[in-house]
C-alpha cells in the first residue's frame, strides 16, 4: 500500500451487527465497502468505474480518479 493509504473498519450506522471498511488516503476518505443484501456495495465520490480482473479468482478493480 502507498505511503497516506489506510483501510480502517468500524461498525455500520445502520446495520449495528455489521462491519465497514473506509478506504483512506492521505487523511481524506475515498470510498467505502458495505454489506449489501445481494452482497457489497462500495461507494466513492472519486469512483470512474470498474474494470474486470480476469486473474483468479475473478476480482473487479474500481479506478478512482485523480489522488481521491
Amino acid at each position: 500500500m502507498a505511503k497516506g493509504e489506510e483501510f480502517k473498519i468500524k461498525p455500520h450506522n445502520e446495520l449495528p451487527d455489521k462491519e465497514m471498511v473506509e478506504y483512506w488516503r492521505d487523511g481524506k476518505f475515498v470510498a467505502g465497502i458495505y454489506p449489501h443484501q445481494d452482497g457489497i456495495r462500495v461507494v466513492s465520490k472519486y469512483m470512474v468505474g470498474p474494470k474486470p480482473d480476469y486473474g483468479w479468482p475473478p476480482a473487479i478493480v474500481i479506478e478512482l480518479a485523480g489522488n481521491g
